[in-house]
């Protein structure tokens, strides 16, 4: 386990982020560093995170980050995609150094830019080279590897605008969707949506899990669950919690439901322990300050 200490140690490498060039912004929220090193031989770098709601492409110069899912773990290739996670997860690794840089890409991005049956992608990950038809080959490679973290940023902005200037994106409903969830902080019903949306229900789910990769049920809890961290900034982490029932029905639903997804009742979770977690979905709440924007602008 991470110490508080480490924490405070770390926080400037752990996690930095780099905007994506203005012809990206409707598919790439931002970039983000992991720039992780060892502080002990027999270490293991190991960090809790939420499921965000976004889609990951990660680009690794040092090292091949693990994930762990409840009992399921898989290893990163150099280069990784992933659509969806739908539980809390850990990024784990044994070596000395792990550096990246990760596109944090919108739910729909992935449809909109390869195409692809984005459900294949949902709690694994896989190698992202062939959707990039060659340009993901030995030159960038070795690029990549020697290259300031500024230079990388330029090579994924060429590399996503050579790719966007292939397709022709339409967007539609879901897209549309993604904004009405996140500015109902995950709180909106189902049945409520469709009606909003003049869609039928069966077409709805169908072409969110196709554009997105998990149904919207699953989607809203994870946003909503991204809201109850970012609104820890200013209030003790527990089931008697003033946010609790804003985002259930009483405080017994929300410790049940918390532990269900967190694996741990909300009065023994101590943020201090889980210094990734605490510094992106609490402190910054990165990943909804980034919807949020979009989704008002």
């Amino acid at each position: 386990m991470v110490s508080c200490r480490l924490a405070e140690e770390t926080k400037v490498t752990m996690f930095k982020t780099f905007e994506a060039h203005p012809r990206l912004q409707a598919f790439i929220l931002f970039y983000f560093e992991l720039n992780w090193q060892k502080k002990q031989p027999n270490e293991t770098i190991k960090h809790l995170s939420l499921p965000t709601g976004c889609s990951f492409m990660g680009f690794q110069s040092s090292g091949n980050m693990q994930i762990k899912i409840d009992e399921y773990t898989y290893t990163t290739e150099r280069f990784y995609v992933n659509a969806q996670t739908t539980l809390p997860y850990y990024m784990c690794y044994s070596g000395n150094h792990l550096k990246a840089v990760v596109a944090c890409l919108k739910p729909t991005a992935l449809y909109h830019l390869f195409k692809i049956d984005v459900s294949t992608l949902i709690n694994t990950g896989a190698n992202p080279v062939s959707l990039f038809k060659g340009r993901l080959g030995a030159s960038f490679q070795a690029r990549f590897k020697t290259n300031t973290t500024a230079e990388n940023i330029r090579e994924l902005d060429a590399l996503f605008i050579a790719q966007l200037n292939e397709v022709t994106p339409r967007f539609n409903f879901v897209d549309t969707t993604i904004d009405i969830i996140v500015q109902s902080k995950g709180e909106i019903k189902l049945k409520e949506l469709i009606q909003k949306l003049q869609v039928s229900k069966r077409y709805f789910q169908k072409k969110f899990k196709a554009m997105v990769g998990i149904p919207p049920s699953v989607y809203m809890k994870i946003i909503r669950y991204n809201f109850i961290f970012s609104s820890l900034k200013e209030e003790e982490l527990h089931y008697t919690s003033t946010s609790a029932p804003f985002y259930f029905y009483d405080s017994a639903h929300y410790s049940n439901d918390f532990k269900k997804y967190m694996g741990i009742c909300p009065s023994q979770f101590n943020p201090e322990h889980y210094p990734f977690l605490k510094l992106t979905a609490i402190e910054k709440a990165v990943w909804i300050n980034a919807f949020q924007s979009l989704a008002t602008t």
